[in-house]
C-alpha cells in the first residue's frame, strides 16, 4: 500500500506547477501588454508634441519672410524727398522709417497681434505675431557707399534691421526666431556737366553770383529753364513781393545749403526745405476783454525741377573772347594783352562813314563817333568790302534804336545810334548781303559795304553784329526823358536771321520793348502744348539777341508807367570782380517778360515790377546756341544747375537667422 500513496503525491505536485507556470506566462503576457500601450501612448505624446513645434517653427519663419517683405515694400514706396541733395545725408528722415516700423509692429492694424500662418485644417496650423520690443529699424547706424559708372553715381544707404517674430501652433509650444540684415537704397544720380566744357552764360534762365541769404526776396512769376545761385536764393510772402506765385518749371540750385523764406513782418526763415510757414500769434484788447487771433502765412514756390543746394559754384566769365576784337575782325580772338590796341584798331581799318580810320597810338584818340571795319580803295573811294564782325561807338550813346524791316522784299537790320545830335544808321540787308552806314553830319554822308558783319567763330561762318558802345547807352531827350536801348515805337527789333549782341561798358537803360519777330519759343498755354515750348513748325527761329555790359548795370526804364515790357534776349551784367544787376525802380511795369535769361553779379532792385515772367530760349539749351560773343564760362566736373536724381530701388540683405528657442 505504500507505493500506492507515493504515487498519489507526485500528482499533486506536478499539477502546482502547471498552475504556477500559467500565472507567470499570464502576468508576462499583461506586462507585455502594458508595455506596448505605454509605448504607443508615448509616441502619440511625442509625436503631437513635435507636429506642435514644427508648426511653431515654421509659423516663426514665416513671419519673418512676411515681415521682412512688409518693410521692403514700405521702403520701395518711398519716394525721394524734394530737395534731397546725393551724399548729404540719408534720404529718408528718423521719422519716416519709424513710420513704416510702426506699420508692422501695430497691434491693432499691423502684425503686432497673431496672424494666422496656416489654415485649421492644415497639416501644420500655426500663426505668428512681431515681438516689437527686439524688432528694430534701423538697428544702429545707417551707413552709405557711392559707386560711378559713367555720368551716373549711385548713393546707396544701408538701414540695418532686427526682426524678432514669435511662432505659436494648436498647442502650447512657441517658436521665437530673429533675423537681422539690412534694406539696401539705391538712388542712382545723373550728371551732366563734362571737365572743361566751355558754355555760354546764356544756357541760364537766371544766373546770381551774389545773393545774399535774407536780402531782398524775388520777384513772383513764371520762371522757365535752369537757375542757378553761387551765393542763395530768397522767396517772400504776398506782403513783400504781391499776388501771385513762383513757378519754376526748371531745375533750382544754390551754392548755399539754405534759401530764405522772407515775411512782411521783418523775419526771415533759413531752410532748405522747398516751403515754409510762419504762425503768429496777435491780441486785441476792447473793454477789457482781449481776443487772440492766430495766422499762418505759408510760402511754398513750384519747384517742378527741383530745389538743389549745396552745390559747386559756377566759374565767373573767362571771357575767351573779346566783344571788341569780334567788331574788328568777326573772331572776337586774340593772343595779346591787351587784346585792343588803337594801333590795331587802325591796322583792322576801323573807319567812319566817310572813310577816316581810327588813329593809331601816336595821334590824339578820338572821344566820340561810331566806326565799322571796312576795306576801301586807296583814296578812301569804294566799292568796299565789309571785314568786322560789327558797329564800333566811342563814347556814350544816348540812344540806340534796333528795328526789323523789309525794303523791296528785303530782310533788313537797322540800328540808329545817336550820340549828341549826330544820328549814325547802320542797315543790314539780310535778303542783299549788303551793309550800309549813313548819318546826318553835313552832306549826309552815306557808304554802302558788301557783305555783312560775320561771326567767324563759327563753321560755316555766320551772320552776327556786335554793337559794341565804348561807354554807357543812356541819356535824355530835350524833354527830359530817359533815352536808351529799344526796339523801334511799333513792331519787332530783331528780324529772323539777324543774330545781334550788344555789349557796353556803362549802364545800359532799356527804355522799351525789344522783341523778334519770330518768337523762338511759345509765350503762352496753347490747348495741350504748355508756354515756353520751342517753336520747330514750319521752322525754328535764327534770330537771336544778346545784351551785356561788362561794367555797369541793365537798367528797366520805361518813359512811363507801363502795364507790359517784353524784352526778347539774354541779358548778361557780369564779371569778374563786377557788380552789375538788373535794376528798375523807376516807372512801374505791371508785367515784365524776358525770353531768354538774366545772369547778373548781383540780385539788384526790381521794386517797380509787379510780376516777372522768364521764359528761358530753349535754344540756349541745344547744342551751344547762343548769341554771338555772348560772355561763356568753362565747367568742370560737376554739374551747375542739379543733378538729376532717378528713382530709388532697395533690396534686402540678410545676416542672421537665429532660432532663439533652439538655444
Amino acid at each position: 500500500m505504500r507505493p500506492k500513496s507515493r504515487q498519489n503525491g507526485s500528482g499533486r505536485h506536478s499539477k502546482g506547477v502547471a498552475l504556477i507556470t500559467t500565472l507567470l506566462l499570464l502576468s508576462l503576457f499583461m506586462i507585455m501588454t502594458l508595455a506596448m500601450v505605454i509605448a504607443t501612448s508615448s509616441d502619440t505624446l511625442i509625436d503631437g508634441y513635435y507636429r506642435n513645434t514644427r508648426g511653431s517653427f515654421y509659423a516663426s519663419d514665416s513671419g519673418l519672410n512676411v515681415a521682412r517683405q512688409y518693410l521692403l515694400n514700405q521702403f520701395q514706396a518711398q519716394a525721394v524727398p524734394t530737395g534731397y541733395v546725393p551724399g548729404t545725408g540719408n534720404p529718408y528722415s528718423s521719422s519716416t522709417v519709424s513710420t513704416i516700423l510702426s506699420g508692422l509692429t501695430d497691434s491693432s492694424s499691423g502684425f503686432g497681434s497673431y496672424q494666422s500662418f496656416l489654415g485649421s485644417q492644415s497639416s501644420w496650423p500655426g500663426k505668428f505675431k512681431i515681438d516689437s520690443t527686439n524688432t528694430v529699424l534701423p538697428n544702429g547706424s545707417v551707413t552709405s557707399t557711392t559707386n560711378t559708372v559713367g555720368n551716373v553715381t549711385y548713393y546707396t544707404y544701408y538701414y540695418p534691421y532686427k526682426i524678432t517674430v514669435i511662432g505659436d501652433s494648436t498647442g502650447s509650444e512657441q517658436n521665437t526666431a530673429v533675423e537681422t540684415g539690412s534694406f539696401n537704397v539705391t538712388i542712382p544720380v545723373t550728371t551732366t556737366s563734362t571737365t572743361g566744357t566751355t558754355t555760354s552764360f546764356a544756357a541760364w534762365g537766371t544766373l546770381f553770383n551774389t545773393y545774399p541769404i535774407c536780402g531782398s526776396p524775388f520777384v513772383k512769376g513764371t520762371m522757365t529753364g535752369p537757375f542757378f545761385s553761387n551765393d542763395s536764393w530768397n522767396f517772400g510772402d504776398n506782403g513783400l513781393v504781391g499776388n501771385g506765385s513762383y513757378i519754376f518749371t526748371g531745375a533750382v540750385g544754390a551754392v548755399n545749403a539754405n534759401v530764405g523764406y522772407m515775411y512782411s513782418d521783418g523775419t526771415c526763415h533759413q531752410s532748405s526745405a522747398t516751403s515754409d510757414s510762419e504762425t503768429v500769434t496777435t491780441s486785441h484788447t476792447s473793454h477789457g476783454h482781449t481776443t487772440y487771433t492766430t495766422t499762418t502765412t505759408t510760402i511754398s514756390p513750384q519747384f517742378q525741377g527741383g530745389l538743389s543746394t549745396g552745390q559747386q559754384a559756377v566759374p565767373l566769365p573767362t571771357n575767351t573772347f573779346s566783344q571788341v576784337q569780334a567788331v574788328l575782325d568777326g573772331t572776337g580772338t586774340c593772343s595779346t594783352t591787351p587784346c585792343v590796341t588803337a594801333d590795331t584798331m587802325n591796322a583792322d581799318k576801323l573807319s567812319t562813314v566817310t572813310g577816316t580810320l581810327w588813329p593809331p597810338s601816336s595821334q590824339t584818340q578820338p572821344t566820340s563817333g561810331v566806326y565799322v571795319a571796312y576795306s576801301q580803295q586807296s583814296g578812301g573811294g569804294c566799292p568796299c568790302t565789309m571785314t568786322g564782325g560789327g558797329i564800333y561807338v566811342e563814347g556814350n550813346a544816348d540812344q540806340v534804336t534796333m528795328s526789323a524791316a523789309t525794303v523791296s522784299g528785303h530782310s533788313e537790320q537797322v540800328f540808329t545810334i545817336k550820340q549828341g545830335s549826330r544820328i549814325t544808321t547802320v542797315t543790314l540787308d539780310l535778303t542783299g548781303a549788303t551793309t550800309t552806314i549813313s548819318d546826318n553830319s553835313t552832306g549826309n554822308p552815306s557808304k554802302t559795304l558788301t557783305g555783312l558783319p560775320q561771326n567767324l567763330t563759327t563753321s560755316p561762318a555766320t551772320e552776327g553784329a556786335m554793337l559794341y558802345v565804348d561807354g554807357a547807352i543812356s541819356g535824355s531827350d530835350s524833354h527830359g526823358n530817359t533815352t536808351g536801348l529799344s526796339g523801334p515805337s511799333s513792331g519787332a527789333a530783331i528780324p529772323d536771321g539777324s543774330a545781334v549782341t550788344v555789349t557796353a561798358t556803362g549802364n545800359i537803360a532799356i527804355t522799351g520793348n525789344i522783341t523778334y519777330a519770330k518768337e523762338p519759343v511759345t509765350l503762352t498755354q496753347s490747348g495741350s502744348t504748355p508756354a515756353d515750348t520751342l517753336i520747330t513748325s514750319p521752322s525754328t527761329p535764327t534770330n537771336v539777341l544778346g545784351i551785356y555790359t561788362s561794367g555797369g548795370d541793365i537798367q528797366l526804364k520805361p518813359t512811363s508807367n507801363v502795364s507790359t515790357m517784353e524784352i526778347d534776349a539774354s541779358l548778361a551784367m557780369i564779371q569778374n570782380g563786377g557788380s552789375g544787376g538788373l535794376v528798375a525802380s523807376w516807372n512801374t511795369i505791371g508785367t515784365l517778360t524776358i525770353v531768354g535769361g538774366r545772369i547778373a553779379n548781383n540780385a539788384k532792385d526790381g521794386s517797380s515790377i509787379t510780376t516777372r515772367n522768364i521764359w528761358f530760349d530753349q535754344r540756349f539749351g541745344q547744342g551751344g546756341f547762343a548769341p554771338p560773343w555772348f560772355p561763356s564760362t568753362v565747367l568742370g566736373t560737376s554739374s551747375v544747375t542739379s543733378s538729376s536724381v532717378g528713382t530709388p530701388t532697395t533690396t534686402v540683405s540678410r545676416q542672421v537667422w537665429l532660432n532663439t528657442t533652439a538655444e
